[in-house]
């Protein structure tokens, strides 16, 4: 089974994750980078202005399969080199020259993650404003009926369900909070050339990328080819994010046990059982707990490809390929089941009441 087919496509991923992450859109981020590119350098006179307009024109308009790569990437060990070499022999010989002029495969491949992850940003921060938005109100309207507060996995003392709510609430709260003050650090230019010193470009490289970074939209920065902090520290958000909302859904499981019944996680039904017809299985709040578990694994690999060796190491980057997009899309279709859930909840304040008074009468 894989997660990503067409049959577990609404359940286990995101149509939304899935359209940034798809080999299409990031072509169309490399192009984007180039041509960006193209354009500072020929203003800056690095590369001459007939250049710039014809390497421009062509990736505005060429169409690229991402199968037309797939040998050359087996062969060369990355998809940027064939996509260079299919770009070369549709500009004249005089551009060709200056097309990905002074840069290293990883100055584009990176800043098109960048761009990727930019668009990330937008449906994440979006999701979440949301889903707090959400919460707020299900406590507004429900906070203050007494349930039971349960400490390893046993019945407490009397709580009001404010305080369930604000245990999912606050760290997602906090969450908005940290992903702002990264921004800075992840959604930034990556340009270095050969060695990541901009050598290639002279005393014109600072101003180049300060350029770049501008018309892209995003922050300037220093060459951090083999400094992946910044992507660590946004897959870590990732993983306390989901592990957050894995929070929630393990609360909910137990929330919705038959014997407890203090809510249904689908107020319509769903979750249906082929043995048991009776059933309303808690099928969203499951998948909060699953992807919660799968992305902290997920983490522990991307906190190795911290360990780059030397100038560049292909051995730790490759763990980012891997990591980062399973990693996006576990996080969004985490924050799209937990918005579900909070619009459809159906909590049971009755039994909530008649479990509290159960409990204050059983002596």
């Amino acid at each position: 089974m894989n997660f990503h087919s067409a049959i577990f496509s609404k359940y286990l991923s995101d149509d939304d994750i899935g359209k940034i992450l798809s080999d299409e859109e990031f072509i169309r981020k490399i192009f984007e980078f180039e041509i960006v590119l193209a354009k500072e350098q020929s203003r800056l006179g690095i590369i001459p202005e007939s250049a710039s307009n014809e390497i421009r024109m062509l990736l505005s308009e060429l169409k690229i399969q991402p199968g037309d790569l797939a040998d050359g990437t087996l062969k060369n060990g990355i998809p940027l080199i064939p996509l260079l070499e299919i770009i070369k022999e549709k500009l004249s010989v005089e551009c060709r020259q200056y097309l990905h002029f002074g840069t290293t495969s990883q100055d584009v491949m990176d800043s098109a993650l960048v761009l990727t992850l930019q668009d990330a940003f937008a449906i994440i921060n979006e999701r979440l404003a949301n889903l707090q938005l959400n919460l707020s109100k299900l406590r507004e309207k429900y906070g203050e009926t007494p349930c039971m507060a349960r400490t390893r996995g046993q019945l407490a003392v009397p709580i009001t369900f404010a305080q369930k709510i604000n245990a999912w609430l606050y760290p997602l709260q906090r969450q908005a909070h940290r992903i702002k003050g990264m921004e800075a650090d992840v959604l930034k230019v990556q340009l270095g050339g050969a060695a990541g010193d901009l050598a290639a470009f002279g005393k014109k490289g600072e101003h180049l990328s300060e350029a770049i970074a501008k018309a892209l939209r995003l922050s300037r920065a220093s060459s951090w080819h083999t400094q992946r902090d910044g992507l660590c520290e946004f897959t870590n958000w990732l993983a306390l994010t989901s592990g957050i909302l894995g929070k929630m859904g393990a609360d909910l499981l137990v929330m919705a046990q038959s014997e407890v019944g203090e809510i249904a996680e689908n107020a319509e039904g769903g979750g249906k059982s082929t043995a048991m017809l009776h059933k309303n299985n808690p099928i969203l709040s499951e998948a909060l707990v699953a992807l919660a578990k799968l992305n902290a694994g997920l983490q522990s690999q991307m906190l190795l490809s911290v360990i780059h060796e030397n100038e560049r190491d292909a051995t730790a980057w490759i763990l980012e390929w891997s990591c980062i997009p399973q990693m996006l899309m576990n996080t969004g279709t985490a924050l799209k089941h937990a918005l579900t859930i909070s619009i459809n909840l159906k909590v049971n304040t009755d039994v909530m009441k008649k479990n509290v008074e159960r409990f204050q009468n059983k002596d």
